[in-house]
């Protein structure tokens, strides 16, 4: 196949001239024809998969960003392949010259053809569209997937993670051409990210627009529809009705989760710590006999052993490090926060090391200390 450089120069004004910003800040790369720029790009070296589309049409907008994607997948094969857009309801006679009756209408010009176009009737996610254009062209896709802490749902998925009683999973529906939907997606993000360490509070979403079946399943009428499925046999969806702040998705989620997470990231000052134990310790650090010391660690062992925890046991730990040295406490926690600060940890150890400092400060006698009444 010649290579067309005055072609490609051509398209490349033409691109620059019809490319938006997208979100993240980046050129699109699909090319917008009009009735004089259409003969200029369809018909010559490359196949062409034209989207005649309306301005005002529902289904055009929920397609818009997937076209975009689908362009910036091709993006490195412009020689080959152009990913255009046309629209015809203002440029009527070319929509009337390759039958479109309805929008959108998708048509693939293979390499030289510009009279008898195939019409696309598959999928119109993205995967498919790829899928089809890597067919027809003979070339690989390059999709870049954002990373996310938000899980990702789709039909295959959904009732695996959604439905799957260990878990409590916090789904947003949404339309990826919805305004609200996008100012809530850095928030969204955030608090996926708060709680990604806690196995059983997942944060997650939903397209609706390609999921119809979902969610109209569960009663989706505006976007973003946001409802809560709590862990155990009752599957039965909580609509979200809350603040949208961040703030408040992270005291929501706490409440219905039993977690400690902080916004912005890690536990808070009351993660690990047991009440009961608390009680314990507060005594323990007061005792001034070597007899009530014994009696109040013993007491100590078998409340952790009824309770059977992790942190439960570590409250034991501390007594026996204190009862060899007593400035233990202050001693660790001065090194815990040494490598909290230090950045330089996985998240669970954070999470760990966060635990074991609270539990420690149960027995300060500074402030923070909550005396319980026995």
């Amino acid at each position: 196949m010649k290579f067309n450089f005055a072609y490609v120069f051509l398209l490349c004004l033409i691109s620059y001239a019809h490319g938006h910003e997208t979100a993240s800040g980046g050129s699109t790369t699909y090319v917008e024809l009009t009735s004089d720029s259409f003969h200029d790009v369809v018909g010559h070296d490359q196949g062409v998969f034209v989207k005649f589309y309306a301005p005002w049409c529902g289904h055009c907008k929920n397609l818009a960003p997937t076209w975009e994607d689908l362009a910036n997948a091709f993006a490195h094969v412009k020689d080959k392949v152009v990913i255009a857009k046309l629209d015809a309801d203002n440029y009527k006679d070319v929509g009337s010259k390759y039958g479109v009756s309805g929008y959108p209408t998708l048509k693939w010009f293979p390499p030289g053809e510009s009279d008898n176009p195939e019409t696309y009737d598959g999928g119109r996610d993205l995967e498919s569209l790829a899928t089809f254009v890597e067919q027809k062209s003979n070339t690989k896709k390059r999709i870049k997937k954002a990373t996310t802490a938000v899980t990702v749902l789709t039909a295959s998925n959904f009732d695996g993670i959604v439905l799957d009683e260990k878990k409590n999973v916090l789904v947003e529906f949404y339309a990826p051409w919805c305004g609200h939907c996008k100012s809530l997606a850095p928030t969204y993000e955030k608090v996926a990210k708060t709680f990604s360490p806690e196995s059983e509070c997942v944060v997650a979403n939903l397209d609706a627009t390609v999921h119809k079946e979902l969610g109209e399943k569960y009663g989706v009428k505006g976007f973003p529809t946001i409802k809560f499925f709590p862990k155990g046999e009752d599957k039965t969806p909580i609509d979200y009705d809350k603040s949208r702040s961040e703030e408040d998705f992270v005291k929501y989620l706490n409440e219905k989760c039993g977690t400690e997470r902080q916004v912005g990231g890690g536990l808070n000052e009351k993660a690990g710590k047991i009440p009961e134990l608390d009680a314990i310790a507060l005594r323990y650090i007061n005792a001034v006999s070597e007899d009530s010391i014994d009696k109040i660690l013993k007491e100590a062992e078998d409340e952790a052993a009824s309770i059977n925890t992790k942190p439960a046991k570590y409250y034991v730990k501390v007594m026996e490090k204190i009862k060899e040295k007593p400035g233990y406490v202050d001693s660790e926690i001065s090194r815990l926060e040494k490598i909290l600060k230090s950045g330089t940890i996985s998240e669970n150890k954070m999470d760990d090391f966060t635990i074991r400092k609270n539990i420690l400060s149960s027995f300060t006698k500074g402030p923070g200390l909550v005396h319980q009444e026995l």
